[in-house]
């Protein structure tokens, strides 16, 4: 992934991160997936343990960038038995306070660009970032540009397949390698893969206009989030509430 223009708005110690080449992105527009591995999956309240950013670049391969996290908390061991990243491991990494810039910046860069963020329920992802920011007291993840979630895509345009929708199963309905599942690097890089076979199979999507992207998948996510609230009030259970309808940053209920 290319490096942000202006580098000075971070610390200098923070630019080892982004050890790729200025380079121009094979894709028009730019498409970079994105991916946290974090210690919980409480999007508000927990916090990442490593970031991974992927692109292609003109010449062929991927352009990839990722690193650990210090996340200024015990890293739970169910959260570790998953991901495998322990607290030895981030004993030494970048403070969440200082790595969290970098994070948002490169997402904003993306966006900045008329780009486009990808991922796998990457709604997750860009709410911590977000909620992060706002813990630091710092600026929020805005303005939102263009997102892409092939989460969101596959249920669109497969909605009655039966099974599971985990990264591992579209990576495998889709023809996709995935390398290392819970590494961020490697899920981003399966993440925008699938993407691709994505806009390969469905003709709707790709006849999207980028200024639409939003419009359209955020739309799709409330419809689907709405047959599963409903769902699960069948059930006798509680409704989801009304922040997590909010895409693709969700935020509080009573922000709402």
């Amino acid at each position: 992934m290319r490096t942000h223009d202006d580098s000075s708005s971070v610390p200098s110690r923070l630019l080892s991160f982004c050890n790729l080449p200025h380079v121009e992105s094979s894709s028009n527009p730019r498409l970079v997936a994105f991916d946290l591995e974090t210690t919980g999956v409480d999007a508000f309240f927990d916090r990442p343990v490593s970031f991974g950013f992927v692109e292609r670049g003109s010449e062929g391969g991927f352009l990839e960038v990722g690193g650990l996290v210090n996340p200024g908390v015990a890293i739970p061991p169910g959260a570790a038995s998953i991901h495998g990243i322990t607290d030895v491991m981030v004993r030494d990494a970048p403070l969440l306070a200082d790595a969290i810039e970098l994070i948002a910046e490169s997402i904003l860069e993306v966006w900045r660009a008329n780009g486009a963020i990808v991922g796998m329920n990457v709604a997750y992802d860009l709410t911590m970032v977000n909620s992060v920011l706002v813990h630091f007291g710092l600026a929020p993840l805005l303005p939102v540009g263009p997102v892409l979630d092939i989460l969101i895509i596959d249920r669109h345009f497969d909605r009655w397949r039966r099974g599971s929708r985990r990264l591992s199963d579209l990576c495998t309905f889709y023809g996709v390698r995935l390398d290392d599942a819970h590494a961020a690097v490697d899920d981003a890089r399966a993440s925008l893969l699938v993407l691709e076979e994505q806009f390969r199979r469905f003709d709707e999507l790709r006849d999207l206009a980028v200024d639409v992207w939003n419009e359209n998948l955020g739309q799709w996510y409330r419809d689907w989030l709405a047959n599963f609230s409903a769902y699960l009030e069948k059930r006798g259970e509680l409704p989801i509430g009304r922040g997590r309808y909010s895409w693709p940053v969700h935020m509080f209920d009573s922000q709402i």
